[in-house]
């Protein structure tokens, strides 16, 4: 899900954690767990998983969303 999306998905209250972990590639993703379960991944406007070249940046981003704490996951 885009930004815009996963920012309407916290204001309704459907996400209920950030987190940020390692890449399969080179990187960090960040996804959000849903309050059903599941994880949302936050993707480019074409659906693709975005990856960031340092947790900061991908930390980043899980802030711009609304949380104001991240899980970081050290493994995969």
């Amino acid at each position: 899900m885009t930004l815009t999306e996963l920012k309407h998905l916290y204001a309704t209250q459907e996400l209920v954690e950030a987190v940020v972990e390692p890449s399969i590639g080179d990187g960090y993703i960040v996804e959000f767990r849903h309050r059903r379960g599941g994880l949302v991944p936050l993707t480019d406007g074409a659906g693709s998983e975005r990856c960031y070249s340092d947790i900061d940046s991908a930390t980043q981003q899980a802030f711009e969303v609304g949380f104001h704490q991240v899980r970081i996951a050290d493994e995969y």
